[in-house]
């Protein structure tokens, strides 16, 4: 009731309240773009990052197709007369690099902006699973795991809101189709 005569009021009252709903109106907007901001780099440094594990496991087909005859899907090679892991970590820094356009600069993987940076990752983790060498159940394939920690700094409030930082996780799985 005391807010409709407020705003029916002609005397100008209703000025310092339009202007707050203005500026809080503003500061919404840019919460929510700075949201959408952190949510696209994120989404695209994942889909990178799933690109350079897919490339991990297709790297080692040449080791997983040896036994596909057999029925078996996992990298080993005969060793004398046992069976030894025959895996490939390829190098999954430098195929981001080549995705994101990053470049490596102080133990970082930075994409680099006027000014400072848009995001910089570290702490790149690949965990190869192997296949079992005897057959079991067809949950057990072929997998790549990479985890890697993305921080970018926020846009919305200006150098006084620490960096958004997180970890993202991918996997990639080798199988036979047949």
């Amino acid at each position: 009731m005391r807010l409709r005569n407020i705003l029916k009021d002609r005397k100008g009252h209703s000025t310092p309240l339009t202007i707050a709903l203005i500026l809080g109106l503003l500061l919404l907007i840019c919460a929510i773009s700075e949201f959408f901001r952190l949510g696209i780099i994120v989404q695209g440094v994942r889909d990178g990052l799933q690109q350079a594990v897919i490339t991990v496991a297709t790297t080692n087909y040449d080791e997983t197709y040896n036994g596909l005859r057999e029925g078996y899907s996992g990298g080993y090679a005969l060793s004398g007369e046992s069976w030894q892991e025959n895996l490939d970590y390829d190098d999954v820094y430098y195929r981001l690099d080549n995705l994101l356009g990053t470049t490596e600069a102080g133990g970082y993987h930075m994409k680099e902006v006027k000014g400072g940076y848009e995001y910089r990752l570290s702490g790149l983790s690949v965990d190869i699973v192997n296949a079992p060498l005897t057959p079991g159940s067809a949950d057990d394939n072929f997998e790549a795991d990479a985890r890697i920690t993305i921080e970018i700094p926020l846009s919305f409030g200006w150098d006084t809101l620490p960096p958004f930082t997180m970890e993202i996780r991918t996997k990639s799985a080798y199988m036979p189709k047949f």
